[in-house]
């Protein structure tokens, strides 16, 4: 049979498939960041999660669009891989007011690659579909944060075509084009009490919170490249860049039961207003170097994430007024960020792998800008996985070919965080306290070579 019959119209309309219904799937995806360093989901397929993430030096599966895309030229055959992981976390706040929980549920990041050789160990294409950023969360409506967060819903997704070239037997280059398309939904209380007295110069008067509720979106591009660096059979090398991304962000901002002098300046006990800001995800460098030998394969990564990018967000209201121009600036002033990954795999017999890894991350959220919405400190995360594989390595049909299955389990250890600023002072709150984090991740990968 030759070559042109592995992609027979079935088996491209079954890959069209699958892509349409994941991206489907994407839209109402909960993401969550809990687990990772600022806002960002290192989670983007299971055989390299099991192994800390330390994958840049290897890349030899179809997730390599996401971690190094020059290693696609390792690919003998095309590959479809759809996974997703399960995030628990356990949040718990332990301040002046008491004792409180993040409210608890299983979130899900999911991934999706197709890659496959355009010529055979020269050049190869690939597409990624994941969710690289995100937040969720739910404090208690009238819990110490309401008048600085109690809902928190960002979802930023990347589709990512790739290319990869090899020109030389130890030298492969890859780049890819990242589209970001971003979601968010946050909810908080407005002590209309102190708004008023602040509209009016009067004493502070008990009066029922308003609500406040913003929508925003926004869409961007970025790319980028890798390379590896195969300086022996045993010994390896990998480089990969993420640019930078800036967001044009769009949104609605809503208010729900207003009175007194803010309704009066808003015109309305419940009103609408436009709002726009610019966000930037930040530009990372990593950097692997792995030893493979017999049975065994070791790697080890760095990884800088320029997260000094989340500085001062500017809003812009339409229409605005005193009271909005007074909360225009949201200031992050996030550090950039150094994290370390080492994992490893063996080889048990053709169909089983054993895998494990560590991670560290350090924390970008400095303590005077701390607030519950990224409730992070630096964490530890360790991981054990997987995999098992069957089906006919040569087969040139569906039914036959290679598949397998890649898990994998992981607690992230977050170290103790205590906080004292004024954060929500202005609005008569405080979230100054102890922070204790612990979350689980299970996740899995389904994948098809032919």
């Amino acid at each position: 049979m030759s070559n042109n019959s592995k992609f027979s119209p079935h088996i491209k309309r079954l890959v069209r498939t699958c892509f349409f219904v994941f991206i489907l799937s994407l839209i109402s995806t909960n993401a969550f960041a809990q687990g990772t360093s600022g806002l960002y989901n290192p989670v983007f397929g299971a055989a390299a999660l099991a192994q800390g993430n330390a994958f840049v030096a290897r890349a030899d599966d179809a997730t390599a669009i996401h971690f190094n895309p020059a290693g696609l030229t390792q690919l003998n055959k095309a590959q479809i891989s759809l996974g997703a992981t399960f995030v628990l976390p356990r949040v718990d706040y332990h301040g002046p007011s008491g004792r409180e929980n993040m409210r608890r549920e299983i979130n899900t990041v999911p991934n999706a690659y197709f890659a496959m050789p355009v010529v055979n160990n020269r050049l190869a294409a690939g597409l990624g579909v994941t969710v690289p950023y995100g937040l969720r969360g739910h404090w208690r409506s009238g819990g110490f944060s309401k008048y600085v967060i109690t809902e928190f819903d960002l979802k930023v997704t990347d589709v990512s075509p790739s290319l990869a070239f090899k020109p030389f037997s130890f030298l492969s280059i890859g780049a890819g084009l990242n589209y970001y398309h971003l979601k968010s939904r946050r909810k908080k209380h407005i002590n209309v009490g102190i708004t008023n007295s602040i509209l009016t110069g009067l004493p502070v008067v008990p009066t029922p919170d308003a609500d406040q509720k913003i929508n925003e979106h926004s869409d961007a591009f970025g790319y980028n490249i890798g390379m590896l660096f195969d300086i022996t059979p045993r010994h390896s090398v990998g480089i990969s860049f993420s640019s930078k991304a800036v967001m044009h962000v769009n949104g609605k901002l809503r208010l729900n039961n207003l009175s007194g002098a803010t309704a009066a300046l808003f015109g309305s006990t419940d009103t609408m207003v436009r709002t726009r800001t610019t966000a930037t995800l930040p530009e990372m460098v990593s950097f692997g170097y792995a030893y493979k030998r017999n049975r065994w394969s070791i790697e080890a990564d760095l990884q800088w994430t320029n997260w000094s990018r989340f500085d001062v967000l500017e809003y812009g209201f339409r229409p605005s007024n005193v009271l909005l121009e007074a909360d225009d600036k949201d200031v992050r002033q996030w550090h950039n960020t150094w994290s370390f990954a080492l994992g490893g795999e063996y080889s048990v017999n053709d169909s089983i792998k054993a895998r494990g890894g560590y991670t560290y991350h350090e924390t970008p959220v400095p303590s005077r800008t701390f607030e519950p919405s990224v409730p992070q400190s630096s964490r530890h995360g360790v991981f054990v996985g997987g995999e098992y594989r069957w089906g006919e390595k040569e087969s040139t049909t569906l039914i036959g070919a290679e598949k397998w299955v890649d898990f994998v389990f992981g607690t992230i250890f977050y170290e103790e965080r205590h906080i004292n600023n004024a954060v929500g002072n202005s609005m008569g709150g405080s979230v100054d306290g102890r922070y204790d984090i612990i979350t689980y991740m299970l996740g899995t990968n389904f994948n098809v070579s032919f």
